[in-house]
């Protein structure tokens, strides 16, 4: 696939060539994303949402922001913006550890509501420590009593940071944490060997010249990673609400594993 940016890059009014180009390219890799997409709307608008349980709370609302972030991922790609969809898969992927978490597991809820209070203090701390005027309303909000009073509470309810290598633990997805959100992180923090995607290079890998073009080749494999972790968290949320998702589930998960072997084999 050629498409050359003008100086417009992204923003360029040829935008929607690309995004017809790839859609073209991968249309039933986007329609069985799309499909995935409906059908896990469905059932969280299908389902009781019950305002008393704080578990059932918090995991609806995991679980919308688990779509908020599939979406986003699958419309960054459809456009061609590959580097920031890796960005938004990591975020996929991170949320869904949470809410598989907290589904399986009901110390990680306590765990995660408390988490935040920890929050709060190392954003006070840095307000007090530094002088800067975006932090200036924090600094006004806060007292020295407000601040040992929240103390207190870290200590008595235990709270403390979780990271997320233990939320992967917790949610039985270490083996993601290793592979696809390691993988993944380097695109957030902007590491060397991202930015090779923008370099053109050489049999001796000497660099030709700048390359500042959208490149497809990940495509298919960051669509079905994404897939592959919504699927995850539906299966949570169905866990918690008792839906019946398994058969729809498990139809989609064939479409996700056979594309897997198709990108293994090659096809």
């Amino acid at each position: 696939m050629a498409f050359e940016f003008d100086n417009d890059g992204f923003l360029s009014e040829r935008s929607s060539e690309l995004e017809d180009d790839i859609y073209a390219t991968y249309h039933d890799l986007f329609e069985g994303a799309r499909r995935i997409n409906h059908d896990c709307h469905a059932l969280l608008f299908a389902a009781d949402i019950r305002n008393r349980d704080r578990q059932a709370i918090i995991v609806a609302t995991l679980f919308m922001r688990v779509l908020d972030h599939y979406q986003a991922t699958i419309i960054l790609l459809g456009r061609g913006v590959v580097a920031p969809a890796r960005v938004t898969l990591r975020a996929l992927v991170e949320c869904t550890l949470k809410l598989r978490a907290i589904a399986i597991n009901p110390d990680a809820l306590e765990a995660f509501i408390n988490e935040d209070l920890v929050d709060r203090l190392k954003l006070i701390n840095k307000a007090r420590n530094n002088a800067y005027p975006n932090l200036e309303e924090t600094r006004a909000a806060t007292t020295d009593d407000g601040v040992e009073e929240l103390k207190r509470e870290i200590t008595q309810r235990g709270a403390k940071e979780i990271r997320t290598e233990q939320w992967s633990r917790l949610a039985g997805m270490h083996d993601w944490y290793i592979t696809n959100y390691s993988l993944l992180s380097k695109a957030v923090h902007t590491q060397v060997r991202e930015l090779e995607d923008y370099l053109k290079l050489g049999n001796s890998d000497e660099i030709q010249q700048l390359h500042y073009a959208p490149s497809m080749d990940e495509l298919p494999l960051l669509i079905h990673t994404a897939a592959h972790c919504v699927l995850i968290a539906v299966s949570a949320f169905d866990k918690e609400f008792e839906m019946g998702f398994g058969p729809k589930g498990d139809e989609h998960a064939k479409f996700v594993d056979a594309a897997f072997r198709a990108i293994d084999d090659g096809i």
